[in-house]
């Protein structure tokens, strides 16, 4: 099926413009977070699986401990806090895959 002129020419602007955007978060990126190398990498999926390790062992050890009832308003707290400082180093991780992903950064050895 050919494609008519139009359709053409939204391909090229698209495709530009899909370049521009690739150059300007590679440029503001590397300006801020350097040579990021694959330690580095390695050591935040490290760090968002600890984090998650120690929610997901408070989750269970407050399920033991209550034996059914309701836990305290402070064990709810603590978990909660365990759960964002979790949630947002997954959310770093996951920006930190994506800029990879598109290749706004390039993990070095």
């Amino acid at each position: 099926m050919l494609q008519s002129d139009d359709e053409l020419e939204h391909r090229r602007l698209r495709h530009e413009l899909e370049q521009q955007i690739t150059s300007i978060n590679s440029a503001q990126i590397g300006a801020v977070t350097g040579t990021v190398t694959k330690l580095a990498f390695s050591n935040v999926v490290k760090m968002v699986a600890c984090l998650r390790a120690r929610y997901l062992h408070t989750v269970l050890k407050l399920g033991k401990e209550c034996n059914g009832d309701c836990i305290t308003t402070e064990a709810a707290l603590e978990l909660s806090r365990l759960r964002q400082a979790y949630n947002e180093a997954l959310e770093g991780f996951n920006a930190l895959e994506h800029a990879v992903k598109r290749g706004y950064l390039h993990l070095a050895d």
